[in-house]
């Protein structure tokens, strides 16, 4: 789907490594925001009673421009991959 993946942390930097070996392995980067800059550009929420950064996930286009935004309500309220595709896909073409 000509589409790269930057997954940004900005958790603890264990936390990150975590990631990194957990998920990514090897197959692309993760990034760690240890300034916390780029949540508070991108109004990441941080919510105790929920244990930490909500969830963000967005998808920007070749020019810049974002063309998908979702903020989770929870550690595990991460939108399925198939909506993800099809907002690509809408984009894309």
């Amino acid at each position: 789907m000509d589409t790269e993946l930057y997954p940004i942390t900005a958790d603890k930097f264990e936390n990150a490594q975590i990631l990194d070996t957990k998920y990514a392995r090897g197959k692309f980067a993760v990034y760690y925001d240890a300034t916390e800059e780029v949540t508070k550009l991108l109004h990441q929420e941080w919510k105790v009673l929920k244990l930490g950064r909500m969830p963000g996930l967005l998808i920007i286009d070749k020019d810049g421009v974002i063309q998908y935004a979702y903020y989770s309500n929870s550690m595990s309220d991460i939108p399925k991959n198939e909506v993800l595709f099809e907002a690509i896909k809408n984009f894309s073409s």
